[in-house]
């Protein structure tokens, strides 16, 4: 009977380690189809005197982003949900910059996004470089405080609000950026405008797509509601093993790290393409546009892409107006 209990054992295990392993080949497959090179930003251009924030800096991609820019001369403004006085200290040491600082920030609660740009805006004079990096993919649905979908407002609504409430500082600056790191995913997502808190999607995947969706729907809005003085793109940082997508502490992680990291991107060749954003010259001319391994690409064209660009962000406005228990009305601002 025990013999027959540990084989049954035995051949479970075994299937599990098959299926893990066909898992682990098909995605490196995919990786290798879909991005067999890895562009690296060769631009020497400085920063000094410029002002750079950086959201979700602690780590990953946003950790290399903040650090690249750090190395350019630029006062860095680490923004993240974390502690990250280690990452400060280690990009002040490893660039020999000390004009590197970290800002508290919780992009799930709108609460505290509003006492983050109060903090900002009475700190900072002039912000010339925005990366809104941070973002979350959740397996398992959260709602947070504010009602909403937390990968929907993670990676959508709270960046929104957070830009919006700063937006003053970013005018000052002769030629601002904005970049806002999104995913290739969000080419099979869609905007439910009677559902903009993301609630009533149930499927994870989808819920981050559309989620990237609406990021760079904005990122297009951003681009044509503001001054020539203000250019945003949105980027896809390529398929790379960051925190997003994997606990580094787990058992599991650690196996996928080790078992999928030499194929994927690094976090620091995902950044290459935020940096290219954030730093190349003559980019102005291709405000609103998608980048990847550093270059242009040409878009898949949304259905009714004008009209939904224009749409979510007047419905976004209204909708961060009108949500019960805002303490600050959030106007919408377009100027010709």
């Amino acid at each position: 009977m025990w013999s027959n209990i540990l084989l049954a054992v035995i051949i479970i295990i075994l299937i599990l380690f098959a299926g893990l392993f066909c898992c682990c080949a098909c995605v490196i497959l995919l990786r290798f189809l879909l991005e067999p090179a890895v562009a690296l930003c060769n631009c020497t251009t400085r920063l000094d005197g410029k002002t750079a924030l950086v959201t979700g800096g602690n780590s990953g991609i946003g950790f290399e982003t903040a650090k690249d820019l750090a190395k350019r001369g630029a006062r860095v403004i680490i923004a993240d949900i974390n502690n990250a006085e280690t990452a400060v200290a280690n990009i002040i040491q490893s660039t020999d910059n000390p004009n590197v600082q970290y800002m508290h920030i919780d992009l799930s609660k709108f609460s505290n996004i509003r006492l983050f740009a109060d903090k900002f805006n009475k700190t900072v004079d002039q912000l010339d470089i925005l990366v809104n990096n941070a973002g979350c993919l959740m397996i398992k649905k959260f709602t947070t405080e504010d009602g909403m979908d937390l990968t929907m407002q993670v990676n959508y609504l709270g960046p929104f609000l957070m830009t919006k409430l700063i937006m003053e500082k970013l005018l000052k600056s002769p030629q601002c950026r904005i970049v806002n790191v999104t995913s290739a995913v969000y080419i099979i997502g869609s905007v439910d405008f009677e559902d903009l808190s993301g609630s009533g999607m149930r499927n994870f995947f989808l819920r981050y797509a559309n989620s990237k969706l609406c990021m760079s729907l904005w990122t297009m809005a951003l681009a044509r509601n503001f001054p020539s003085n203000v250019s945003a793109f949105y980027v896809h940082p390529g398929m790379v093993i960051s925190n997003i997508l994997l606990d580094r502490k787990s058992v599991s992680g650690r196996f996928i790290a080790a078992t999928l990291g030499r194929c994927y991107r690094s976090c620091f060749d995902g950044a290459q393409t935020t940096i290219h954003c954030c730093v190349a010259p003559g980019l102005e001319k291709n405000s609103g546009s998608y980048f990847f391994n550093c270059d242009l690409q040409d878009k898949t064209k949304i259905q009714n892409e004008d009209d939904l660009v224009e749409r979510l962000w007047v419905q976004t406005n209204l909708y961060l107006n009108n949500h019960e228990g805002s303490s600050q009305t959030c106007e919408s601002v377009k100027i010709s």
